[in-house]
């Protein structure tokens, strides 16, 4: 089994005076694929709350894309994500989230912490945050890739991050412009996790892309383990 836990700001434009409920679920479907086994779905928050008048409604949810692959996998029947528990904190009039997912029939792994949103306390940014150094690091690529303000994770438990857009190929697709009726893809991309012994070439080997493409692509840094390598993908 593997936690993971979902970081979001509930963004109610500090209108939050007073919380009535809060409901946090999951809507998931798996499929198997040719590397392992993949969970699509959201996860689910809905509640209700008061303001300086009235009782308010809000709604939000967290995309899902998780992907173990085999040798992660240690019971194919069992395998699936569960909303275990969560917390919440108010802060001027808005809403800071805590989500632990389970992810179970996998192997035990350390806890992975996502962060879902850029409206972050002090007390969020203090963590160590994978999504965050993925974010820096698309940005500096914005020739190639635009960051929309707000996005959704998908996580390869084979230490691979898949960054989530509003549509989706099997790794990521980035679209040129939110604001064109017309979303055109410019560009799909593995995130590889940077582990012990890696080098540019074995990475390439392992993605079978040109090692001196995947060293343009990143600026030919160096490795250490737990750097975020851009992999170009081609169909």
């Amino acid at each position: 089994m593997q936690k993971i836990y979902f970081k979001k700001i509930v963004d109610l434009n500090h209108r939050l005076k007073e919380l009535v409920s809060i409901s946090v679920d999951e809507s998931i479907s798996y499929k198997m694929e040719t590397q392992g086994m993949r969970a699509v779905g959201s996860i689910m928050i809905n509640g209700e709350y008061k303001d300086d008048n009235t009782k308010q409604s809000f709604h939000e949810t967290i995309d899902l894309d998780i992907l173990a692959q085999f040798d992660k996998i240690t019971d194919k029947r069992d395998f699936h994500v569960k909303v275990e528990d969560f917390d919440y904190t108010l802060n001027e009039g808005n809403m800071a989230l805590v989500i632990q997912a389970c992810v179970y029939g996998v192997l035990d792994d350390e806890d992975r912490v996502i962060e879902t949103s850029q409206i972050v306390s002090d007390e969020v940014q203090s963590d160590e945050d994978v999504a965050l150094e993925i974010e820096n690091l698309l940005r500096e690529e914005d020739e190639i890739i635009m960051t929309p303000p707000v996005e959704e994770p998908i996580l390869e438990l084979d230490e691979e991050i898949v960054v989530p857009q509003k549509e989706t190929k099997e790794v990521i697709t980035k679209s040129n412009n939110e604001d064109e009726e017309d979303d055109e893809d410019i560009g799909t991309y593995y995130l590889y996790v940077v582990s012990d012994g890696d080098s540019y070439q074995s990475i390439a080997a392992r993605y079978q892309v040109d090692e001196y493409q995947l060293k343009e692509y990143n600026h030919d840094r160096p490795l250490s383990k737990g750097a975020i390598v851009i992999v170009p993908y081609y169909a």
